[in-house]
């Protein structure tokens, strides 16, 4: 059984995803996981705390993410008991020029586990929409 709380922790997990990796905190990114949790993406996969930071501190140091704003959409949520699934829509703004644009989209898909009373990301695999994926 879940309460609507284990909803909002979760939606706060997701926030706190994407404003860690602007502020280019890679402890607090890290902490987000499960002590064995997976990311996977096209440019990146880590497994593990200590994976997890040194990926995000070799993308934040990379400047893969400067003048960037991560941003997560529309999310659907399952929860059963401590864990949970859920698909997730996020963008990239992208305002290094006079005129903010849409870096980048696509989708999270996560599993989660509520871990000593805490929601933690299990499994998060991102895509990247690309125009083929647009006129499907």
């Amino acid at each position: 059984m879940h309460t609507p709380y284990d909803r909002v922790e979760i939606v706060d997990l997701f926030n706190r995803h994407q404003i860690y990796i602007d502020l280019k905190d890679a402890e607090r990114y890290a902490s987000i996981y499960a002590l064995d949790g997976l990311y996977e993406s096209s440019f990146a996969t880590a497994r593990g705390t200590a994976a997890l930071i040194a990926m995000s501190r070799e993308l934040g140091t990379s400047g893969f993410s400067n003048d960037k704003r991560h941003f997560t959409g529309p999310m659907l949520i399952e929860i059963d008991g401590d864990r949970a699934t859920a698909l997730s829509y996020w963008w990239v703004a992208d305002y290094s020029k006079n005129q903010p644009t849409v870096f980048a989209t696509g989708t999270y898909r996560d599993t989660l586990s509520k871990i000593n009373g805490q929601w933690s990301i299990v499994h998060r695999v991102q895509e990247q929409d690309s125009p083929e994926s647009a006129e499907e």
